[in-house]
């Protein structure tokens, strides 16, 4: 590890050490040894109570005796101790050197709790910096970057309180870097350091350049200060790394305009692909009705097209941020969205299907040319499942869909992807019947819960799935009982029938189908109570949702 590594870490350490946290609430704690025996033998209730005790000791003898027990405590070999013991530290060593030194070894123990509760503590010390200074620079020369990036994260969390520490550091030059990201965390609070960033927009280094540009981006301060210096950058022989950041921080000024306008001219004139894609996105986020809104959306478009997956991605998310136009979303920007979704690269592909999502039905267009196309046809189920009811219009088109697959886990995602859009789906309640019969256990099951979900009760629909209670295949009888639970809500003998399928199914390996036999189990009452005993011993589930779900439905059945 570099000296200037080791430095700025230091530095970074120093600066934690130097914010104000408020006190904790003093606590009578008469009996310090007995307190400090419960925290190290006692049980979790116990050692939370001697905790507080402990860290509200008043000032005095007891104080001294206390601080003393929990400083030997950090040597200790277990780590939930010597967190402990780091926490209550931090409230009664205020201005404490010596106890700043016991601590600061320990802020690179190799449990992150113990680390965490160590940086904290130090924080609420405020030791001294000249002090505290050759003792960080010693002690964290064999940091790790996770620990940097643990104080990066706690200096971050103090906010605004951070901010005299940073604007030091901010000088540094080992420790700029550093420093940085711990401005672009913390975000528009710390937006009195503009002059500091701007300071290092010229920086000799390209990292730190970067850093403080993004920085810039991220805190949203005076454009009328920071633009100019963005715009200096987009025209300098800058690296192109900065040169994209400038982008981005642009983005985030509308005035002055000549923000804007050196966006526009970055557009028109940069020949590398990357930087025009940027400055086309920065540019329609300022102003989506802007006058180069074509030439914009062009380029971001020819990014789709790019060899590298990384560009391609960052084409799909410009298109997916960018607010359609006053006449709505642009014909050559939905069928660039349709060509991108034969991408080879599944992240891009991944990143296409989130984008769309979230377009809501603006993408419908999209979705139906994906479904009429059998290699884009999972894409287009998957989104039409995503947008839920909004995707009733498109159950014609996922009725075709799976009357003509041929492929039985495409015909079961298409069952709830119907099952998602709920009662407008109803019109696909004879093709769902038909998977009942299906050679594939799998689609069967997804027709009986699409079934139920869309509230099919034509007398078709309940005689078929009524047949399905019959069966020999334990988890098709489940789901015919929980969809005709669904369709036929209290009807007497329906439930006796299902009660004990339900019971049977809490037993199931599934966390789903527990899950969902508790929460109907619960629907049902005290016709239910017979399932009780069953219900109570998954009160010690591996799932915390089964567990919850199977103690709501014990209250619901026995009506406490």
């Amino acid at each position: 590890m570099s000296i200037a590594l080791r430095t700025c870490q230091a530095l970074l350490a120093l600066l934690i050490l130097q914010t104000t946290l408020p006190s904790f609430a003093q606590a009578q704690a008469t009996d310090v040894p007995s307190l400090l025996q419960e925290l190290r033998q006692g049980t979790t209730e116990q050692q939370t109570a001697a905790l507080k005790g402990l860290a509200g000791t008043p000032d005095g003898p007891a104080r001294t005796a206390a601080i003393n027990g929990l400083v030997k405590l950090l040597d200790s070999d277990k780590p939930a101790l010597r967190a402990r013991s780091a926490y209550a530290l931090g409230y009664l060593a205020d201005g404490n050197v010596e106890v700043a030194k016991a601590l600061i070894p320990h802020a690179t123990d190799n449990n992150p709790r113990v680390r965490n509760a160590v940086i904290k503590a130090l924080i609420r010390i405020k030791a001294p910096r000249e002090l505290t200074m050759p003792i960080w620079a010693k002690t964290l020369k064999s940091s790790d970057p996770e620990t940097i990036m643990q104080v990066i994260h706690t200096m971050a969390d103090l906010g605004g309180d951070a901010i005299p520490a940073l604007r030091e550091t901010l000088t540094h030059p080992d420790a700029a870097y550093w420093a940085l990201l711990v401005v672009s965390e913390i975000g528009p609070d710390a937006a009195e350091l503009t002059p500091e960033l701007m300071e290092l927009v010229d920086h000799a280094q390209p990292e730190v350049q970067l850093q403080a540009i993004i920085a810039i981006g991220k805190i949203q301060g005076d454009g009328a200060k920071i633009v100019p210096g963005l715009v200096k950058v987009l025209k300098s022989d800058a690296p192109l790394a900065g040169k994209y950041a400038a982008c981005f921080a642009l983005s985030q000024y509308p005035e002055p305009k000549s923000g804007a306008e050196a966006l526009e001219a970055t557009l028109d004139e940069a020949t590398d692909t990357e930087l025009k894609l940027l400055a086309g996105w920065s540019l329609l986020t300022l102003n989506p009705e802007s006058a180069k809104r074509p030439t914009a959306l062009t380029a971001i478009i020819a990014g789709l097209s790019s060899d590298q997956p990384r560009i391609r991605q960052l084409a799909v998310r410009a298109l997916g941020d960018i607010k359609p136009g006053s006449d709505g979303p642009n014909p050559m920007v939905i069928q660039a969205m349709t060509k991108a979704l034969q991408d080879s690269e599944p992240a891009v592909i991944s990143q296409i299907v989130d984008v769309l999502a979230d377009k809501g039905t603006a993408a419908m267009g999209v979705i139906k040319t994906g479904l009429a196309n059998k290699s884009l046809r999972p894409l287009g189920i998957e989104l039409a499942r995503r947008l839920g009811p909004d995707a009733a219009p498109l159950v014609p088109d996922l009725i075709a869909a799976m009357k003509s697959s041929d492929d039985p886990e495409q015909v079961r995602e298409i069952a709830f992807a119907l099952a998602s859009i709920g009662s407008a789906a109803q019109p696909a309640s004879d093709v769902l019947v038909a998977q009942l019969s299906n050679d594939n256990r799998r689609v069967r099951y997804s027709a009986c819960y699409a079934l139920g979900s869309i509230g099919a009760t034509s007398n078709s629909v309940l005689s078929e799935l009524q047949q399905r209670l019959k069966c020999d295949d334990s988890f098709l009888q489940l789901s015919a009982a929980w969809s005709l639970l669904k369709l036929q809500p209290g009807d007497p003998k329906l439930v006796a029938q299902a009660v004990p399928l339900l019971t049977e199914a809490l037993k199931f390996e599934n966390e789903f189908v527990r899950l969902e036999a508790a929460r109907t189990l619960g629907t049902l009452g005290k016709a239910a109570e017979g399932s009780v005993d069953q219900l109570k011993a998954l009160q010690s589930d591996e799932s915390s949702m089964v567990r919850e779900a199977a103690a709501e439905a014990v209250q619901a059945i026995q009506g406490n």
